[in-house]
């Protein structure tokens, strides 16, 4: 079995800051190489005694190096399998080659949210012949393990975007840049985010349907939420909200920690109801329901490919191959199919039906641009010939927050642990068959959220949902933030801080997505978030701040010895903890999202000047041509994107087979 996952390479950063951080640490490092070597492949599985076996002596030797102090030189001198640099995974059992003839009905660029459940859909036509095309791996065992989810970041897994430098935002990071983080394997980002299941807000979708994208409203979507759903917790008793036999497995963790049971019972204590936090008003707090089934990630990969992908005869999967351009016939604007580079070559693949991209809110508007479709003077300075002058790029939303606003816990509810432990319970989790369960089988305080209506809320909605992380060493944090959050790879379950991060999830600030001058092909595209433009983001967002530090006043923060921290983050030292304009610089020098970026092909009526897609999701001025992921949400939703995009395919597919059936 190949390894093809690896962690972000920490060491430049360990180097530069000359850092004493755990994680620049020889435990921190023997900790991502025990990663590598238990979860870098895929399907790995601990049924075999010699492979059990070797694992085993493999812990032995990276606790014998911590004891000794000894520094690995590489990840690849810890993993016992063969890593192939050049193909990355080369294993026929897992990856389709595509057939002989190269024409399909339709062909999907993607296999992250919406392009797993649409291979599915679709595929359920057993006439129609469906390409998938992924240009990441295939998705390794790291990612099922709920509580390893920061690990993921910077990872191989990883598109490893950045933002560009902006006045406004990002200012204490290095190169005053962002990362920006959007899944690259099988599932895309639901297999590397926090794998909270959430909807939004009833108003979200309304609102989409009252600007002119008929059809797309909440009585219309409800259905299609339940569809995907299979919900094992209480709320499947409501089944007016929720469904029992979709393919994405919904429930609570085994596990939770008592940091959990504290904030949500202090946002009850300060008046806000404990609610389902997928109803369709969402005002209220809970821990939510993730996506995992006995301590597992189910991403849209696990959840939409993995049943069907040895059944159907009709689906093919290439996967490590980079989708580079749309086949357009420039003379009737008709999509033909893709150009893709796999293993240093270049391919071209047809498509009878259509071609759909949902390659996501950064890739779907960058294989646009580069097939001649976007924003007339952004592709004439790049000398790309124009085939349909649309807004792509444009209206970029995300759910912005702020690192740096920390909670200290007491000796009662600090969680962590030695380095030796750490690597035991890694071990531990790795060996536990068939049901997972403990500190890694959980996002813990992840997972409790809570949302609140501010005064600037001009309807009955929220605009602040507040989420949290942990940290697993305080004073290493305020000593080199920049260099901490920057080499954090630690699991969520082990730490003696919490991050308090409110998010701001109706921003009215609008961002652009442009190609890399230099080379719009394979350079990183020059993302322009362009946070805090409209000054009353800032304003609502200090607002929760200001509430989230009213839980100290709980009994519930009492009890359990939680307090902020009162000292002044780096570079703002200058202004009074706890004031607006404190506030402001954590906003403006720490700036952060939890990766909800939308609507840069924009979903609307044939009169909006800014839409790029049509209420059936087809590109205005081409044919044969969809954009079906995040990109094309006119507004983002109040709350996590991973279910309406899943949601978004899932209605659109019906709509597809059903034009082909009259």
């Amino acid at each position: 079995m190949s390894t093809i996952w690896q962690p972000r390479d920490i060491s430049q950063i360990c180097s530069e800051t000359q850092s004493n951080l755990t994680q620049c640490s020889p435990a921190g490092f023997m900790f991502l190489a025990l990663l590598v070597r238990l979860f870098g492949g895929v399907n790995y599985t601990v049924n075999e005694v010699s492979d059990r076996t070797r694992v085993n002596i493999g812990l032995d030797e990276i606790s014998q190096r911590i004891e000794n102090n000894s520094l690995p030189t590489t990840y690849i001198e810890q993993n016992p399998h063969n890593y192939d640099e050049e193909n990355k995974y080369s294993s026929g059992e897992y990856e389709d080659e595509a057939k002989e003839k190269n024409e399909y009905d339709f062909i999907i660029v993607g296999a992250g949210s919406a392009g797993c459940v649409l291979a599915n859909r679709l595929s359920e036509e057993e006439q129609w012949r469906i390409l998938l095309i992924e240009a990441g791996s295939e998705e390794p065992d790291i990612t099922m393990v709920p509580s390893l989810y920061k690990a993921l970041k910077g990872s191989s897994l990883d598109w490893n975007y950045s933002t560009q430098p902006e006045e406004k935002s990002c200012r204490s990071m290095k190169g005053h840049m962002c990362d920006f983080t959007r899944g690259k394997t099988m599932g895309g980002s639901s297999a590397v985010n926090t794998l909270v299941y959430m909807r939004g807000n009833r108003r979200d979708y309304d609102h989409w349907e009252e600007i002119g994208n008929y059809g797309w409203g909440y009585d219309k979507l409800l259905p299609y939420f339940r569809k995907s759903e299979n919900n094992k917790a209480v709320e499947a008793l409501d089944t007016y909200l929720h469904g029992t036999g979709g393919p994405i497995t919904v429930e609570r963790y085994p596990y939770y920690d008592d940091n959990s049971f504290m904030l949500l019972e202090s946002f009850k204590e300060s008046n806000v109801p404990e609610i389902d936090l997928t109803a369709e008003d969402n005002i209220g707090v809970n821990i939510a329901l993730s996506t995992s089934k006995d301590g597992r990630r189910v991403s849209e990969n696990v959840a939409y490919i993995k049943p069907i992908r040895d059944i159907r005869k009709n689906l093919d999967i290439i996967t490590n191959a980079f989708v580079t351009k749309l086949i357009i016939d420039h003379e009737t604007k008709t999509v033909l199919g893709v150009t893709y580079e796999k293993g240093g070559k270049s391919y071209n693949v047809y498509a009878k039906k259509g071609v759909i991209s949902s390659g996501g809110t950064v890739n779907s508007p960058k294989l646009l641009m580069l097939s001649g479709i976007g924003p007339r003077e952004h592709l004439e300075s790049l000398n790309i010939s124009v085939v349909a002058d649309l807004s792509v790029g444009h209206n970029l939303q995300d759910h912005v927050t702020a690192n740096g606003f920390i909670i200290s816990l007491s000796n009662k509810t600090a969680t962590n642990v030695s380095s030796e432990q750490l690597l035991e319970e890694v071990q531990r989790y790795h060996d536990q068959e068939p049901k997972k369960y403990g500190p890694l089988a959980t996002t813990n305080v992840a997972g409790t959220t809570a949302f609140i209506k501010t005064m600037y809320s001009l309807e009955n909605a929220p605009d602040i949902q507040f989420i949290f992380e942990g940290i697993n060493n305080i004073a290493e944090f305020y000593s080199d933030p920049q260099a901490y959050l920057m080499s954090d790879s630690f699991t969520a379950a082990f730490y003696d801080g919490l991050s308090c991060k409110p998010l701001l999830i109706k921003p009215r600030s609008r961002g652009i997505i442009l190609l890399n001058n230099n080379d719009p092909v394979h350079g990183n595209p020059l993302i322009y978030q362009r946070f805090f433009t409209d000054k009353e983001d800032i304003d609502v967002l200090i607002e929760g701040f200001k509430f989230a530090l009213s839980l100290e006043e709980t009994e519930a923060f009492k009890k359990n010895g939680a307090r902020f921290v009162r000292v002044p983050i780096k570079n703002c030292e200058n202004h009074e903890w706890g004031s607006n304009d404190y506030f402001v610089c954590l906003l403006t020098e720490y700036t952060t999202t939890i990766y909800h970026p939308v609507g840069t092909c924009k979903m609307g009526p044939s009169s909006d000047k800014d839409a790029v897609v049509d209420p059936r999701l087809r590109v205005y001025g081409v044919k044969r041509l969809r954009v079906v992921d995040a990109s094309v949400m006119p507004f983002i939703p109040r709350g996590n994107i991973n279910i309406p995009t899943v949601t978004i395919a899932e209605y659109i597919s019906d709509l597809i087979k059903s034009e082909y059936k009259q």
